[in-house]
């Protein structure tokens, strides 16, 4: 609604309460007032930060959300991943734009979990938190014992080369097998990331997949569209994603975690 026409609108709406005596409906205008305010005299003073003037702008959708929120949203981003092999990420706190984090589970101490800082995490928050300067991440110690170690060492990742990811130019897919693993190896930005290779709606190889510029594997068969970083799916529509297979560089070689995949 146009402004000058809602200021009118309202003058006449107070007028007839004013008229009806409605004493809700003047109960109501003053307590939207008591609220108003204060909050828009701290606005008006460039004084946003206050709690008052936020509750405000937040009730408008106009304040920014706070540097906890952006994290999360971003963490929400990689979660996926990281729970694809058995780990989880905690967000400890936020100052200044470093992100301060816990992984737990398969993650801590694992090969891949540096890879999943740098290659998910960071560029999710990049993406996410315009704030971030850094990740400072804390891994939880693991318990030693007997049924624990046999557990762990049920989901260590172990890591075998994966020589046809050097084929691969920036912007480049290809479907390769590895260990009787059927992959896709995705050349984003420079980074060498690993799927599951196979749509989820019918099992058809995405070798003949299409990459864009925004990391969005676009099926050739379905056009149904995943993240490259995360395999979830993200054309809107129902259905599973692509599993995520960690990935490290060693020796200047590719390697891909094809036993948890």
């Amino acid at each position: 609604m146009d402004f000058d026409k809602a200021v009118a609108e309202l003058e006449a709406l107070v007028e007839t309460l004013e008229r009806e005596g409605d004493e809700r409906a003047l109960l109501l205008l003053q307590l939207v007032d008591a609220i108003h305010r204060p909050a828009l005299e701290r606005i008006a003073a460039g004084d946003t930060s206050d709690p008052i003037a936020q509750a405000l702008l937040q009730m408008y959708d106009i304040a920014p959300p706070d540097d906890d929120v952006l994290v999360e949203e971003a963490l929400d981003e990689v979660r996926p991943y990281i729970h694809s092999h058995g780990g989880e990420v905690e967000l400890l706190g936020v100052t200044d734009g470093v992100v301060e984090l816990r992984m737990s589970g398969s993650c801590a101490g694992c090969a891949a979990s540096a890879m999943t800082l740098k290659r998910g995490v960071e560029e999710a928050l990049r993406n996410h938190y315009p704030g971030f300067r850094e990740v400072v991440a804390e891994e939880v110690e693991k318990q030693a014992g007997p049924q624990l170690l046999q557990i762990e060492n049920l989901h260590k990742p172990v890591f075998l080369d994966a020589e046809a990811a050097a084929e691969l130019g920036p912007g480049e897919l290809m479907a390769t097998e590895l260990d009787g693993i059927q992959l896709l190896l995705a050349n984003f930005e420079g980074e060498i990331y690993a799927l599951r290779d196979g749509c989820p709606i019918d099992g058809n190889s995405l070798g003949g997949a299409r990459l864009t510029a925004e990391g969005v594997i676009v099926c050739p068969w379905h056009n149904c569209a995943y993240d490259v970083r995360t395999g979830a799916r993200v054309d809107g529509e129902e259905g599973g994603g692509l599993g995520v297979i960690p990935v490290a560089m060693r020796n200047g070689t590719v390697q891909v975690a094809v036993n948890v995949a």
